[in-house]
């Protein structure tokens, strides 16, 4: 049996500083989705499907990165990567500030997300070679769920007196605060990974691939459009704006509690206490609900979200601890953020809210029962087990 042992020596607080910083600053725009959503809309008089077109160009950006890393990872020092695309972020979210018709718009938050996503690949890598990855990347996505909650209270007011150019404007500050940070994204090449890597049946391949891209499909297009939901249960922007901003703190909680779970109960069983609580706000959302209503289940599909997906990345990981699988996971988990809000925007625009949420419970009943099944070894796996 091969062991693969990350090298790295240690990692200095420079390294996680700058790993929480740039995956967190990269997908703002996610983390809050609600309230760019309703803005959008407001300012910019877009409808659902051209919010939609909007998400797609902004989070695919993140994940099409992957295509154009394969050429310069590994042959460019990643320092100098880094910089070239933290300045390409400031500059292409300053271009974003002004008033630029829907074309000009997507074009350049295309660029800047693909310049974002290159920052974020590199993130991934610097953790994923860390002696420490396992705390590095709790800090990844504990950094992400903080700027998201911070966001998400403090943007309807900056809304409010700047308009959308707001949000820009804070991610073009944000990266320029964090750019000395981009010194410590080193990555080495790492060719022992490489050779110990095997040939992973297609048939596990494919599974690990529709569970995230299914986990990400029916999540994401449901988060975009919580204020539009919010609305149609006659709640007001602002009542919306508050409940989602408390959801993210319970989205923490769900994170925080995931990692003391991990330790005490079974996988699958705690797969299952993610997925029911997303599965259970999505069909409440079907309801005419009161403030009250709705808080609770804002707050248990984001408690549900960010406490099943450690355990559905970790079931992934499982089957090929070499980490080979984790590139085709990264591009769906690009993939199905960015077209979520699209076939949610597509569906909510032609047959309502209730065939757009039950869509969304399906596709999230399917990816729990894919994980299930990979995570139980009913699906072929790989030809050599590997311990990370």
């Amino acid at each position: 049996m091969s062991t693969y042992q990350p090298t790295t020596p240690a990692d200095p607080l420079s390294l996680t500083a700058a790993i929480v910083a740039f995956s967190a600053i990269v997908p703002l725009a996610l983390l809050v989705a609600p309230i760019l959503t309703t803005q959008l809309m407001l300012e910019r008089g877009l409808s659902a499907s051209q919010v939609g077109a909007y998400f797609l160009f902004e989070l695919g950006g993140i994940s099409a990165a992957s295509l154009p890393a394969l050429l310069w990872l590994g042959r460019v020092p990643s320092e100098r990567v880094a910089r070239i695309a933290a300045v390409l972020f400031i500059i292409g979210n300053l271009a974003s500030t002004a008033s630029l018709p829907l074309p000009a718009l997507l074009a350049t938050r295309l660029i800047t997300a693909m310049a974002g996503g290159s920052i974020m690949l590199l993130c991934m890598a610097a953790a994923g070679v860390s002696t420490r990855r396992d705390r590095l990347f709790g800090f990844w996505l504990t950094g992400q769920l903080v700027l998201g909650a911070a966001g998400l209270a403090l943007l309807p007011a900056l809304f409010a007196r700047f308009g959308i150019a707001a949000q820009f404007g804070v991610m073009a500050v944000l990266m320029l605060l964090a750019l000395p940070l981009t010194t410590r994204l080193r990555v080495s090449d790492r060719p022992a990974a490489a050779a110990l890597a095997q040939r992973l049946p297609v048939s596990l391949t494919t599974a690990v691939m529709l569970a995230i891209f299914a986990f990400y499909l029916g999540l994401g297009g449901t988060w975009a459009f919580m204020s539009v939901i919010a609305a149609h249960s006659g709640l007001s922007t602002q009542t919306a704006a508050e409940q989602l901003a408390a959801a993210s703190l319970f989205g923490i909680a769900g994170a925080v509690a995931a990692t003391w779970a991990a330790g005490h109960l079974p996988r699958r069983l705690c797969l299952g206490v993610g997925y029911a609580g997303l599965i259970g706000a999505v069909l409440a959302l079907l309801l005419p609900l009161s403030g009250a209503g709705f808080a609770a289940s804002a707050y248990a599909f984001k408690f549900g979200w960010t406490f099943a997906l450690p355990f559905l990345l970790a079931a992934a990981a499982s089957r090929d601890p070499s980490g080979k699988i984790m590139a085709p996971v990264n591009l769906m988990i690009g993939t199905g953020t960015s077209v979520g809000p699209l076939l949610a925007g597509a569906i909510l625009d032609r047959f309502g809210i209730a065939p757009m949420l039950g869509l969304s419970a399906m596709l999230i009943g399917g990816s729990l029962i894919l994980i299930w099944l990979i995570d139980m070894g009913l699906l072929l796996r790989p030809r050599a087990t590997l311990r990370a």
